[in-house]
């Protein structure tokens, strides 16, 4: 029946399916990616939201992600659900390649070289890094990134009726995972756009808005689909939307001006939520934009279509970078603030330069000083790619080693707190423990590893130190995770206890007397 014989005859049709160029971007994201986030993937590092969601994928239905509540149904329903790093990460790694195989498709990149690059930056860009942190949900956020990148496929490919519906489902798909690689789709809208003036696919300022215009319908019919299935979902499961970041607290247009400048000034500031907290990774950041905007002007001026035509491409490029830093603009409450998870369009700002670096290489110039500064500021701008690419790979690494010593001095320090608790004078094991001031725990015999603070330079969303950890709330589960105390008797003072005489008197922890049975209960204060 030759059955191995069907299946080898079914991958090699597979792999005909894609150009040498995709693959390359496949193995190239598996490559580095397995680089720059191995410790990870090989050493289980959990804190956090990730020790409250071991067994579950965190907030679903009541914020808006019904896609992510349909996989948490049907997990639960069928394998369950772990947080696994090495199965979720790889699979994460596959998702991130098959979106890196689009994006190289989509653009027509035909070098190699072009497509191991924009592989390598997807993978090691510290986005990724921070959805690390939430391993537990990481391969879902991934399948998100691919639908974002699959939605501008798919009308980019055609702009019948068919694709832009088409289009619009798989962009609510997306969305119903995690709504911010909303950018990306955006930006590959802004990116086609652009490139279609300078290699002159669009001839004429009625096509340009035509193009734009369906672009624009497409976001919106995806974002209303996206908001119907939200309302239906939660209406069905008979549960209210959670108040996140104070996106609850309605949204005020008079403020939008604000969001749009603080988004330019992000993107402006290349700091990108935290990523570039070093000043070098910000200095070749804005080199490569730099040269990035130079590359655009000079191909523009050279490019034989209409100027009114360029002068109109130059309204896409004004709002690329809006559309990158989309994030900024999603709510003009006082409590929003845009983190290092949130930040995947900026992707574009690394992936852009190698598109114009392909057409330039395409283009014939004459001898003269426009090709010789042109050719210096694009060799200036590869080493800028390069040097980023290698210390994204870097930084991704310090920030699991950050990580790793959190965990380790926080599971020593609550190892530490629960043997005084049970050495506390009249405990038993049925006694309620009540924490005190968990929030405002300050502990004098605290030391960094880092006299000099370098691990500031870590300034990813959920890579703290451990002294962050222990003062974190939900640090319950990290107990119960880490040392397995912590079962229903432990009780966080929503400030009752804190107000009596007795425990007012008190001092705090680690001080002689900051752990005392009164009442009954077993009181721990560790703050004011």
């Amino acid at each position: 029946m030759n059955f191995t014989s069907q299946i080898e005859t079914a991958f090699s049709k597979i792999k005909n399916h894609f150009t040498g160029t995709q693959i390359t971007a496949l193995i190239s994201v598996l490559v580095a990616g397995l680089v720059a986030h191995g410790y990870v993937l090989f050493n289980r590092i959990s804190y956090h939201d990730n020790a409250a969601c071991l067994f579950s994928l965190g907030g679903t239905y009541e914020s808006g992600r019904w896609v992510l509540g349909f996989i948490y149904d049907i997990q639960m329903m069928t394998t369950k659900l772990f947080s696994v790093p090495v199965f979720n990460g790889i699979l994460s790694l596959i998702f991130i390649g098959f979106a890196a195989m689009l994006i190289v498709d989509m653009f027509q990149i035909k070098s190699k070289v072009a497509a191991a690059f924009i592989g390598a930056i997807m993978s090691v860009y510290p986005v990724v890094t921070s959805i690390f942190s939430f391993m537990f949900t990481a391969w879902e956020y991934f399948l998100a990134l691919l639908l974002a990148v699959l939605a501008a496929k798919i009308l980019l490919k055609s702009l019948s009726v068919k694709n832009f519906i088409l289009s619009a489902v798989v962009l609510s798909l997306s969305l119903g995972i995690y709504q911010a690689f909303f950018a990306v789709t955006i930006a590959a809208f802004l990116v086609s756009l652009t490139l279609g003036v300078l290699k002159n696919e669009i001839t004429s300022i009625g096509e340009y808005a035509k193009r734009g215009f369906t672009y624009l319908a497409e976001l919106v019919a995806g974002l209303g689909i996206w908001g119907v299935m939200r309302f239906i979902t939660q209406h069905i499961k008979g549960i209210e939307a959670v108040d996140y970041k104070g996106m609850d607290d309605g949204y005020s247009l008079a403020l939008l001006p604000n969001q749009i400048i603080k988004s330019l000034s992000a993107f402006f500031g290349f700091r990108q939520a935290g990523i570039n907290a070093l000043l070098y990774l910000r200095a070749f950041t804005a080199l490569v934009v730099v040269v990035t905007i130079i590359q655009l002007a000079v191909m523009l001026v050279r490019s034989s279509n209409k100027v009114a035509v360029k002068i109109v491409s130059l309204v896409g490029l004004v709002f690329l970078p809006i559309g990158m830093n989309v994030v900024y603009l999603l709510s003009t409450s006082e409590e929003y603030h845009v983190d290092s998870l949130m930040v995947y369009g900026n992707i574009f700002v690394f992936i852009l330069p190698v598109f114009l670096i392909e057409m330039l290489d395409a283009q014939e110039f004459k001898a003269g000083v426009i090709r010789s500064l042109t050719s210096i500021a694009t060799w200036i701008q590869i080493l800028s790619l390069a040097v980023l690419t290698v210390g994204y790979i870097y930084l991704d690494n310090a920030a699991y080693m950050k990580a790793e010593i959190a965990e380790e001095q926080a599971t020593a320090y609550y190892t530490e707190l629960v043997a005084n608790i049970k050495a506390t004078e009249g405990f038993s094991d049925d006694m309620e423990i009540v924490f005190v001031g968990w929030e405002n725990l300050s502990d004098g015999t605290n030391a960094k590893v880092d006299p000099v603070d370098q691990l500031e330079a870590v300034q990813l969303e959920k890579y703290p130190r451990f002294t962050d950890i222990i003062t974190y709330g939900g640090s319950r589960y990290f107990m119960q995770e880490h040392l397995g105390f912590g079962n229903d008797l432990l009780i966080e003072d929503d400030g009752t206890y804190a107000d009596s005489a007795e425990v007012q008197a008190m001092p705090t922890y680690p001080n002689d007397g900051s752990i005392a049975v009164i009442d009954g209960k077993v009181i721990v204060k560790l703050g004011e």
